[in-house]
């Protein structure tokens, strides 16, 4: 039995900013382009398929990683919000 229990997090790197959930709700309210933001579901697709939050697109971390930032469909003024099955 476990009696203590450590959180790791993974260090962001240089001009990566975490969002809290309630600024995020708040972006997916406004929606998109009101928000100013683009929502990438990183986990597998799979995942994905079953619950995702609204208003994001699914490009697992595999495939990002594969084929790169060629498939961002958001312009580079958005925000760009990466999400995934835990935290950081």
């Amino acid at each position: 039995v476990a009696t203590y229990i450590k959180k790791t997090l993974v260090t962001l790197p240089a001009g990566v900013t975490e969002i809290k959930t309630d600024e995020l709700a708040g972006l997916v309210a406004k929606g998109p382009a009101k928000g100013n933001y683009c929502l990438i579901d990183s986990r597998p697709a799979k995942v994905a398929a079953a619950e995702i939050i609204p208003t994001a697109v699914s490009i697992p971390v595999t495939v990002m990683a594969e084929k790169g930032e060629k498939l961002l469909t958001c312009s580079k003024d958005k925000l760009v919000i990466f999400y995934c099955g835990g935290p950081t």
